[in-house]
Order: C-alpha cells, then structure tokens, then sequence
C-alpha cells in the first residue's frame, strides 16, 4: 500500500518538527438539514469538530432526566460537544466569537449548555425555551447551535450571552434549499443574509469552509441530501482555496494527488479531532431509532461507527478516559502524514488508506441501515442493539489496527514514533 518508503520517512522526521507547534483554537464547521432535504424525509445534522482537545471518545449521559450520547473531551462529563438524547433531540455548536459582548458573563458555556439540553429538552421548542430562560440569568455562549428533533424540527440558533436569533431549517423564507450551514461567523453580528454568499462573507475567518460545505450540499440537492453522503463527502472533504476539490479526494475524479494539501482552510482538516452526523426520525417513528454516526480523529484518517441512545454501555473502541482507541489510531496515522508545520497532509499515503477504510465504512453503513430497517419493523432488545454497536465499532477497529501496522512495517527501517498500544478487540456475539 505504501510504495514509497523513503517518503514516508520524510513524513515521519518532519512529524518530530510538528510535534512542538500549537494547535489553533476551536473551529468547527456544520449544517443543520431539514428532512425536506433527505433522500429518506429524515432529518440530518452535521459536525466537524476542530479543538485543541485532541483526544475525544463517546460517552453515555444518565444523570439527568432525559438519557443522551454524546462526544466528549476523553475523561471529562462537565461538557458535551454533539449528542442525542432518548426524545430523538439532537445537537451541535460551532464557535462563534463574533457574538461575544462586552462585560463579565456569568452562567454555562457553549459545551455546559448542550449538555444541559441533551438532559432536558425534547424538541426544538425545548430549546428555544431554555435560550429565552438563560437570556435573563445569561449566558457565556458564542456559538451557532445546530438542533433537530424527533417532530421534523430543524434549526440552527446564533447565540450570544444574552440573546439569540432563531433560522428555521424547514421555512422556505429562511432555508430555500432546506438546510443551514455554519463555519465560525454568525450573520446576526455582520449584518448577513441568513444564507450569504462567498462574496458577501469576503475574507472574513472560516469563509472557505462556508462556502466548501454549501457547494458540496447544493451539489447533492437535487438527488436528496442522505447520511452516507454527509459522512464520506461533507466530512472528508478537501478543497482549494477557491473551493475546488483536489484531484484524486473524495469530492473530485480519481486523478493523481497533488503531493501535499494545505488543510488550514479544508473542512476535513490537521486540527479536526473528530465528527458526527445524526440522522433524526421522521414524525411518528421510535426518537430510539435516531442515530450518532461518530467519526474519531481526523475524518479522513478514521472511520464512522454508529450509536444509539439505547445501548448498555459504549463499545471499547469508542471510549477511554484517555482517548478512545479508534480515535487515538487515527490521531497518529494523521501525525505521520502531516508536514512539517501541520498546516498541510503529505499524499504518499492517502490513496492506500482510502482503499483500505472505505470499504469497511461502506459495509458498517450497509449493515446499519438493514439493521435500522429491521428494528423498525420488529423492534430489538437492547441486548441485541448494544450487541450490534459493538460489532460494528470491532469492525472498525480492526481495520484500523490493520492500517496503523502496516504504515508502522513501511516505515521499519527508522525509529518512528510510537504508536498506541491496545488490545485486541473484544470478540461480540453474533446477532440472530
């Protein structure tokens, strides 16, 4: 897969350079899409995670009144950054700090506040209600939050200390495509349309990743907007400057590579640490069978796996106080494939880890969809759901540990850097 081993020695020196630059600081870049959009009428909800927080995993809430899933800083339940709770109430943020306003604030955070609504809320009415509840107690929020619920709610709210602007995904007036995309602006501070233009955002911060997440939707529009779409071309996309798509990735014909990529200003980029797609229900069905598609690490170094509010705990590749381990494979794949000033990917390697991960992903996303159909029909156990997550995350995980040792054997002739160590996936039972 890899035959090129001098390059990839390059890389492998060149990541000890890298190793002491700093992380830039929390950007993200999502949509909210209304189930007018969907191949399926479902609704969906998107983010790219970019932090500092590098090591994420996948945690179970029970503390509060509504049990919910959600992405975490590994080891830490104070916050959540994405989620869905058993009402099929879904959430994201990205940072915003456009809205700050003058002043000492006081009350939660952009990730206390999911957190909290992942307790408490059950729609996107819910929602609003508690933004016009800490508009008066306040608030220390700068950030776009994306939602969607179990009754066909889509949304995306521009939140401030003390206030907000609601943009409903499901009016014409407001989404004419049925969607809402938001990188680290809010039009509310700029005085912007709710849908704005690469040429009215200008040169401001995260317009390149605004526009590179509108093409790729308005692209699909017309065929329906579906889950398998959002995780392999929304997730992992990487585009020019311009917007184009580098040759040979995901979202251009399959032509040579250019030899590195700058990812400053990509969607899929060397500071994202990870990514969730949610997929909603339609009105009348179980909210249960709502699903968190989570991507851990750089989404074009890892692979999706499903969860569900429903299962009994969280599969083992998804979790650890420490980083979750299919996270913390793709983390080092990613620094071996960096440049020197982790600004930018080195190709070389790319094309045999695409090959190798997509196929695995495109089975997990075949299979969870037959499984999806069946316990809509029929109805499981969470025995037989938590069973199916598990198989899923170990399919997962052993191709990604397959990946990590053979970029570890391509480069065995110089000492590269450590690599994790884990166990062997736990074997699951097979479901009937």
């Amino acid at each position: 897969m890899y035959a090129n081993r001098a390059s990839l020695i390059r890389m492998l020196m060149l990541l000890l350079i890298w190793k002491s630059s700093p992380l830039s600081l929390d950007a993200c870049t999502t949509a909210v899409i209304s189930g007018k959009a969907t191949v399926d009428g479902r609704p969906l909800l998107w983010k790219n995670r970019d932090a500092p927080a590098r090591h994420n995993e996948v945690a179970l809430l029970t503390e509060g009144p509504l049990r919910a899933v959600a992405v975490v800083n590994a080891g830490s339940r104070k916050s959540a950054w994405m989620g869905m709770n058993e009402a099929g109430f879904c959430i994201e943020n990205s940072l915003s700090t456009d809205l700050r306003q003058p002043g000492k604030k006081t009350g939660p955070a952009n990730g206390l506040l999911i957190k909290r609504a992942l307790l408490t809320c059950r729609t996107v009415a819910d929602f609003k209600r508690l933004l016009e509840e800490t508009n008066q107690s306040g608030r220390r929020t700068v950030a776009n939050f994306g939602v969607i619920d179990a009754q066909g709610g889509a949304a995306l709210f521009e939140t401030g200390p003390t206030s907000f602007t609601m943009f409903d995904a499901n009016d014409p007036a407001v989404a004419p495509n049925g969607y809402i995309v938001r990188s680290n602006f809010a039009t509310t501070a700029r005085d912007f349309p709710a849908n704005p233009t690469p040429e009215q955002l200008g040169t401001i911060y995260s317009a390149e990743r605004y526009s590179q997440a509108c093409s790729r939707l308005d692209i699909q529009k017309s065929k329906g907007i579906s889950v398998e779409y959002v995780i392999r071309h929304l997730t992992r996309d990487l585009s020019q400057a311009t917007g184009t798509p580098h040759p040979g990735t995901v979202n251009n014909a399959a032509k040579p590579l250019p030899a590195t990529i700058a990812t400053k200003n990509t969607i899929s980029r060397t500071t994202t640490v990870s990514a969730a797609v949610f997929q909603g229900v339609k009105p009348g069905e179980d909210p249960r069978l709502a699903t968190m598609w989570t991507i851990l690490g750089d989404p074009s170094f890892s692979l999706a796996v499903p969860s569900w509010v429903d299962v009994q705990t969280i599969a083992d590749p998804l979790a650890g106080e420490n980083g979750a381990e299919l996270g913390e494979i793709a983390i080092t794949l990613r620094d071996w494939n960096k440049t020197g000033d982790g600004n930018s990917i080195n190709t070389e390697c790319l094309p045999g880890i695409w090959s190798d991960l997509w196929p695995v992903e495109d089975k997990i996303l075949t299979l969870t969809s037959k499984f999806q159909m069946a316990r809509n029909e029929h109805g499981y156990s969470v025995g037989a759901i938590t069973r199916f997550h598990q198989k899923m995350a170990a399919l997962a995980m052993t191709a990604m540990q397959q990946e990590l040792r053979e970029m570890k054997q391509a480069a065995v002739t110089l000492p590269a850097p450590a690599p994790p160590a884990f166990a062997p996936v736990k074997k699951t039972i097979v479901i009937p």
